[in-house]
């Protein structure tokens, strides 16, 4: 009927972000996303605090455009902003977790080995460690 007619392509997507393996709902979860390279762990893009419920936390992010994305979380037990850390390399004493739940053997992933590319509606899943 329409011939030649195209939907116009869509710009905006929403992430859907589905974080497992809470042990306790002390506090709540931080969630940071950002699309920056050099400072993957040091800025966000979009960030959100949420309350905690359950073993699982589910929320989303509309209007991203299409590029390449790295989600980090934290659960913040106690609630004051920081990430807590202990010993004498200062290895994380809260759960945490990265998009595309990379190995933490040697130390924070890169963005590299947590990014993923955003160009339709996605769904992800991290695993608090």
């Amino acid at each position: 009927m329409f011939s030649g007619y195209s939907q116009p392509k869509k710009t905006n997507y929403t992430l859907n972000i589905t974080v497992t393996n809470f042990a306790n709902t002390e506090g709540v979860l931080r969630v940071c996303i950002t699309d920056q390279k050099d400072d993957f762990l040091d800025g966000c893009l979009f960030s959100k605090i949420i309350s905690i419920e359950g073993e699982t936390v589910s929320l989303s992010f509309e209007s991203l455009k299409e590029g390449v994305y790295a989600v980090s979380v934290y659960h913040d037990e106690n609630n004051n902003g920081v990430l807590e850390t202990s010993g004498l390399f200062g290895f994380p004493s809260e759960p945490f977790g990265f998009s595309e739940n990379p190995s933490m053997a040697f130390g924070p992933p890169s963005f590299k080995k947590s990014a993923f590319k955003v160009n339709a509606d996605k769904n992800i899943i991290i695993k608090l460690k």
